[in-house]
């Protein structure tokens, strides 16, 4: 029993102490419940207070720009903005240069869509100033240039003063630039441009705008004053013409006291813009630095200037000397200058047989940078860029044998460069070009070979914009077009200021058809090119295909005197003038051809059709007889000899090589439409018929083998069948004489037939 009662008192001590702890974690609970709700309640009132402040804050700024919604649309543009810094640069993942080029252009128009130029009378909406220099830090970051945004010539000149007003002159003089390369006719740009220019102190670059200015203004005074002050002592035949011009236009003299163009010049003269301040001048490595991005701007001027302080400070400076050594190698009445620096730094332990052998051909001594070359390569047999370049220089000179010993005895170490890959992808692309020259048809193995060197000299190195150059115009031979243009955009990036950039896309263009990209890249290269044949070359194919054919032969003549080996050019002219039935010209061309290019067919062929337009049809006979005895399945020589021995009358001849035409190539209408006349002549109606029709199947718009069939018709008397085949003659042609003539016979006469079998009663 006492067991028993001591059990129970034991459990219900067991549950107070259960109950009593349970009451103990319900208080804490209620107390953690309360300070929630508390903190709950400040976090409330902390949210309701910010949406009241931001309330009042949106409704004080709408109030603010109510009258001025242009602010208010600005938002947009800083979206863009945001967004396009986003997928520069915070993707995390690389994009291609096409749709870096692609996300600038779209910010730059959605900030242009706010900004009207200033010579239309408009300010600057407030707000877009700060959002300018976000562009300009978004472009510089990206590494960007001018004409990586995509725009036009006006939207580059507004860009340009947007970023003018902002004070970023690098941005702005290469906006305004860019305008003018697209506009050669903007003289608001080249105004702009000049003001930089002027501002800078870079003469150079202001005399080469103020002569596009007086390009488009001959007759501007201020402009041929300043021009005139600018160059006197440097180019007296320029002096004196502006001169002349302003004695025209009834100015006696410029009077250089009280001048304020003088003043402007003169200050430009001695302005120190550009040098870095003196608390900045701590070594001369940073103004080595800097100078190199003054000359990549193309303010040479300044850089020589920022050199020398460089050289003052440290004379012993190699690389100082080096860049030296190229800017005075711009100008060649500096030869023995850059010579001097370049043997300067050579002393100091830098690498200057390249710079060396560069300056000495850039002066026309050819001779003098090859001997260099070698003697370097002597020493030091494995330097695969000094082979490389003397690989070039032979090649420069067409001596295609030289330039391939050198790679041939190249040790075999020096090839884990780029540099001897691209030569030998030249070479390939030389002979590939000379047997097209030859013969008229590129060889493709040479052109398969090209490729495989540029690919492994792009595996080696695959920032060499040389390679990536060369490959395009490989893939352009090969007509791997896509290709190509993607090889060429990588080359600009990595090569922008390439003078060949812009001749390969205007040939890769035009092998795409796009004429007017064409001439745009033509035009461009004309800019630095001046005595380059392939630029007239282009514009003459480009104006040959508008049907301009009497402008596309004087762009080739223009070519041929410049390089009057130039096979393409004369072959192009020669078909020109014989389809301008200018026959004596075209018949001195092909006769030049053929006799310097015996194997080149189609030099023959020209020849034969001009000596056929002559009528002269034995000895056209004996030039295709020629071509075929060296390619027997030529099918237009085939055709060509077919149609002389019909118009020679030896019909029975003429037969065996149209047929022999149209089995090689079944898809040529005028081998059947030759064919057919020499049925036709044999008397073989229903043969004849059938071959036009033949042509006709081939070729719809054959309008000769239309003619041909309605006039046997016609003669036959079928005069329904005869009336559909003259009207199709008129739908090629509506203007065409004797087809409308005879349709309307036709018509009277099934006329005639039908009131016949229908007489009135």
């Amino acid at each position: 029993m006492q067991d028993s009662t001591m059990a129970v008192l034991t459990l219900y001590g067991v549950l107070s102490l259960a109950l009593f702890v349970l009451w103990l974690k319900h208080k804490s609970v209620l107390k953690q419940r309360e300070k929630m709700m508390s903190r709950l309640g400040s976090v409330k009132g902390n949210l309701s207070e910010t949406t009241q402040k931001l309330d009042l804050l949106s409704r004080g700024v709408d109030t603010i720009l109510s009258d001025s919604p242009q602010v208010q649309n600005l938002l947009g543009v800083h979206r863009s903005l945001e967004s396009a810094e986003s997928l520069l640069f915070n993707q995390g993942i690389p994009i291609s240069n096409s749709e870096s080029c692609a996300i600038a252009t779209h910010a730059v128009k959605s900030l242009l869509q706010h900004y009207v130029s200033s010579d239309e009378g408009t300010e600057i909406t407030p707000g877009l100033k700060p959002l300018t220099k976000r562009l300009a830090a978004i472009l510089s970051e990206a590494e960007m240039k001018a004409e990586d945004v995509e725009i036009s010539a006006d939207e580059h000149r507004r860009m340009g003063e947007l970023f003018h007003s902002i004070d970023r002159g690098d941005w702005a003089a290469d906006c305004f630039r860019r305008a003018n390369e697209l506009d050669p006719e903007d003289e608001l740009a080249l105004r702009s441009l000049v003001e930089i220019q002027r501002s800078r102190g870079d003469l150079e670059a202001l005399d080469r705008s103020l002569e596009r200015l007086l390009a488009i203004s001959p007759d501007e005074i201020e402009i041929l004053r300043e021009q005139t002050i600018l160059l006197e002592g440097t180019d007296p035949k320029r002096v004196r013409r502006n001169r002349k011009r302003m004695e025209g236009l009834g100015i006696e003299q410029i009077s250089e006291e009280n001048n304020h163009l003088t003043e402007i010049t003169e200050r430009a003269k001695e302005s120190n813009i550009g040098q870095p301040p003196q608390k900045e001048i701590e070594d001369s490595s940073k103004l080595v630095n800097r100078a190199k991005k003054q000359l990549l701007l193309g303010e040479a001027h300044i850089a020589l200037e920022t050199i020398d302080l460089a050289l003052e400070i440290d004379p012993n400076s190699g690389p100082a000397w080096l860049l030296k050594s190229t800017l005075m190698a711009s100008s060649k009445q500096s030869t023995k200058e850059a010579l001097k620096c370049i043997r300067r730094a050579n002393a100091l332990g830098e690498y200057t047989i390249i710079h060396e052998s560069e300056i000495l051909d850039n002066d026309d001594r050819t001779d003098a940078a090859i001997e260099v070359l070698e003697e370097h390569i002597e020493s030091n047999p494995s330097d695969s860029e000094a082979l490389g370049r003397l690989s070039l220089l032979w090649l420069s000179r067409g001596a295609i044998d030289s330039s391939r010993k050198v790679l041939d005895e190249a040790p075999e170490k020096s090839w884990d460069k780029s540099s001897l890959h691209i030569m030998r992808g030249r070479i390939h692309l030389f002979d590939a070009e000379v047997a097209r020259d030859n013969t008229g048809s590129i060889d493709q193995m040479s052109i398969i070979e090209a490729i495989v060197s540029y690919d492994r000299a792009i595996e080696i190195d695959r920032e060499s914009g040389l390679a990536w150059l060369g490959r395009a115009r490989a893939l352009r031979f090969q007509g791997t077009l896509d290709e190509s243009e993607i090889a060429l955009v990588r080359a600009r990036r990595l090569i922008p200021g390439h003078l060949s950039i812009p001749l390969e896309e205007a040939q890769l263009s035009l092998a795409m058809g796009n004429l007017e990209q064409a001439n745009a890249s033509a035009i461009e290269a004309t800019t630095n090119l001046k005595n380059d044949p392939t630029v007239p070359f282009i514009r003459g194919i480009i104006a040959a295909r508008n049907g301009r054919l009497k402008e596309a032969g004087e762009f080739f003549t223009q070519t041929l005197e410049i390089d009057e080996k130039h096979v393409r050019a004369r072959l192009n002219r020669c078909s020109a003038a014989l389809l301008c039935d200018d026959l004596t010209l075209a018949l001195d061309d092909a006769n030049h051809l053929v006799n310097n290019k015996p194997n080149h067919e189609i030099a023959r062929l020209r020849r034969s059709e001009v000596l056929m337009n002559h009528s002269d049809w034995k000895e056209a006979e004996s030039e295709l007889r020629e071509l075929l005895s060296r390619n027997p399945n030529h099918s237009m020589a085939l055709i060509h000899l077919g149609t002389c021995m019909i118009a020679m009358e030896k019909s029975e001849q003429a037969e065996r090589p149209l047929n022999k035409a149209i089995e090689i190539d079944p898809s040529l209408s005028e081998a059947w439409y030759q064919r057919g006349l020499l049925y036709l002549d044999f008397g073989r109606i229903e043969e004849a018929v059938s071959d036009f029709e033949g042509a006709i199947r081939v070729n719809p718009q054959h309008l000769d083998a239309l003619l041909r069939i309605a006039a046997i018709l016609h003669e036959r008397g079928d005069q329904k069948k005869a009336a559909s085949a003259w009207r199709k003659v008129l739908d090629i042609s509506p203007q065409h004489g004797l087809a409308r003539r005879r349709l309307n016979e036709c018509r009277e006469k099934l006329m005639a037939e039908s009131k016949a079998i229908h007489p009135k009663d």
